[in-house]
């Protein structure tokens, strides 16, 4: 008897599960839509650059000095800086007095007795900012931590939000809560522009604006995986990695633009807006419906997908779709204490917790610090983001080839090897563009695990929860995240290897929860809770994930199961794969993924001997591919030994 998963999955295939509807929802509200909401949510980090800085020190018309450097050097003290270089301090200056004015400069003498902060306000570097909040308001110095408690207000906005709004996701709809997401982010940021010389209500307003960070992320990406079929999954992430990067690179682009925080705000909020305003495809999930019992409801929207997807006639009613669907009610739920009901499913709720806020920690720390490094801060912002581009892809491929959990622990052992070598280098001035390229690769490998942890976060909890597990992670990974501005405030301020030794040791604890977590590769989304305690049970540790084997019946192109019934239609488009060269074990090896290596220990020994070496000589060499494929040839002898 077919599982309630296996009749949702044949029931969207006939109102077509991979579609023009899929694609143009996905093109829309996966790339476009996060596009300008990644825009709106990350632009008050731009905003809130700390130019270079010094005192303002009066008298240097006085004396006819034009070199700004001669000036700083006379009524400046020295102090060292996060490098460990000796450089002129940013908070304080000579006490100049009228008896100094009237004497030339060059009698000057101060003693360390002599030093106070800066009395006559604050210059500014105005290179690439001609206005921030922080220059009209000298939040600096004395008043420095107000730039890093609004990343901590915001981290704690992000907390509660995601709390209301990942239950409500699962309760109330993903369509609503995507509609609210929007306004409420629109308004907080809108809210924020005005209210700047108000430090309590700004950040009010920027605690607002960062209530629906994950939300307005979350809604479209779970309905387009709730109406495609499974093979399209990692590519939908993809593309929801791909606008959220788009949006990366144009944000600073247009602050260099304006170099004015307030107009460059206005421009990147506003857009999202229009999201809500296109009716033929904010549909609500159809399969949400179904859990809630709202049949009609479901009718409608899958009559929405079929219409665009060319179907003019549905082969099912609401009947129908109610008989089919009579065991796919959902279960009675208690919100976040449901994705702790039974070993299994707590151990996979701590496990993404953990991956979530070791990739949150790091990846947040990286964007600040790209802002504050060395050089422009919007081509550092831009080229940070534009890493993520070959990442998504990067990602992608090896996940759906390698499985999530391999792809993700590879990366995470990447980014801690890297960041013990950043530690070594970076006080060295020298060393700045090894610096920067390496950087830029650490945030090629977070961004790779945030890809994959992303997919286990839906693929491993059942519908009733998908929003809500989703909401777990990025709680938890909100609570955790909070330090990390006081981490980037240390590195800026104190010594800028700080940074890198927390995101090595963070990585390196990564590794363990991504090897722990559940392969969910060709796995079917689970639908009830009960599905959800058994996901993964009998999965190997040491083991790649296999592509659904190819059958008998699909070489002779007749789609049946094993025991005679008709096969669904998604799992026919999975497993028909056309058969080429000649017969034997070189047709099997050639029929199957090269990842699925136990291919080679079904068949005769001498026979395979001859495939296994011509498989290698004419594939393009794949170390992965080799070394597990030699395990499993002996595995029949190692076993019997």
């Amino acid at each position: 008897m077919d599982t309630p998963d296996d009749s949702y999955d044949e029931i969207m295939a006939q109102a077509g599960n991979d579609g023009k509807f899929q694609r143009r929802y996905n093109l829309l509200f996966n790339f476009g839509a996060i596009c300008f909401a990644s825009m709106s949510y990350m632009s008050i980090i731009l905003a809130l650059n700390k130019p270079p800085h010094n005192c303002f020190v009066p008298g240097m018309e006085q004396y006819n000095i034009t070199d700004a450097n001669l000036w700083k050097n006379l009524t400046l003290p020295r102090e060292t800086d996060n490098r460990g270089q000796l450089g002129y301090s940013k908070c304080q200056m000579y006490n100049i007095t009228e008896q100094h004015l009237q004497r030339h400069y060059s009698e000057w003498s101060f003693a360390s007795s002599d030093i106070i902060d800066c009395a006559y306000g604050y210059e500014y570097d105005r290179t690439y900012y001609d206005r921030t909040p922080i220059t009209e308001y000298d939040w600096i110095c004395d008043k420095g931590f107000r730039e890093t408690n609004i990343f901590i207000y915001n981290r704690l906005g992000e907390l509660f939000g995601t709390v209301i709004f990942g239950h409500l996701g699962d309760t109330l709809g993903r369509r609503p809560v995507f509609y609210l997401s929007i306004l409420i982010i629109t308004v907080g940021r809108l809210v924020s522009m005005f209210t700047a010389a108000y430090y309590v209500v700004f950040c009010i307003a920027a605690v607002v604006g960062s209530l629906t960070a994950h939300s307005i992320f979350q809604a479209p990406l779970i309905i387009a995986m709730e109406i495609s079929k499974s093979e399209r999954r990692g590519h939908i992430s993809m593309m929801q990695c791909i606008g959220w990067t788009t949006g990366l690179c144009i944000l600073p682009m247009v602050f260099w633009a304006t170099k004015d925080w307030f107009w460059a705000l206005l421009i990147v909020t506003m857009p999202i807006v229009l999201f809500m305003f296109i009716p033929s495809y904010t549909i609500e999930s159809p399969r949400w419906l179904a859990t809630r019992g709202n049949y009609r409801e479901a009718m409608v929207q899958f009559r929405k997908i079929a219409t665009i997807n060319g179907i003019r006639e549905l082969a099912f009613d609401e009947r129908v779709l109610e008989k089919r669907l009579a065991n796919h009610r959902t279960d009675k739920v208690y919100g976040l204490a449901s994705l702790f009901n039974g070993w299994r499913m707590a151990k996979n709720t701590m496990l993404v917790i953990l991956c979530w806020t070791v990739c949150s920690v790091t990846y947040f720390t990286l964007v600040l610090l790209s802002s504050r490094m060395d050089g422009n801060p919007f081509l550092n912002f831009m080229y940070q983001g534009l890493i993520e581009v070959p990442a998504a892809f990067a990602g992608q491929r090896a996940a759906d080839r390698f499985g999530r959990r391999a792809t993700n622990a590879m990366a995470l052992c990447c980014a801690t090897a890297v960041c013990l070598v950043l530690v070594l280098i970076v006080r060295d001035p020298a060393n700045e563009m090894a610096a920067t390229v390496l950087t830029t690769f650490v945030k090629f490998c977070i961004s790779i695990t945030f890809f994959g942890v992303n997919l286990q976060s839906i693929e491993i909890y059942p519908t009733c929860l998908r929003q809500t597990g989703m909401a777990v992670g990025t709680i938890a990974a909100t609570i955790f995240g909070i330090v990390g501005p006081y981490v980037v405030h240390l590195g800026t301020e104190y010594d800028v290897r700080y940074p890198f030794l927390v995101m090595g040791l963070s990585s390196a604890v990564g590794i363990l929860a991504a090897l722990f977590l559940p392969e969910t590769l060709h796995q079917s989304l689970p639908n009830t809770i009960e599905e959800a305690q058994k996901f993964g049970k009998n999965q190997r540790f040491w083991s790649l994930p296999k592509a659904p084997q190819v059958t008998r019946e699909a070489d002779s192109n007749t789609d049946k199961r094993h025991d005679g019934s008709d096969a669904k239609p998604e799992e026919s488009i999975r497993l028909t794969v056309p058969v080429e060269g000649g017969g034997g074990c070189w047709k099997k090896i050639k029929t199957r993924a090269p990842g699925v290596c136990s291919t080679f220990s079904e068949l005769n020994q001498s026979e395979c001997a001859f495939s296994f070496l011509r498989y290698f000589i004419t594939t393009p060499p794949n170390v992965i591919d080799f070394i597990f494929c030699i395990s499993f040839t002996f595995q029949p002898f190692l076993r019997n030994a």
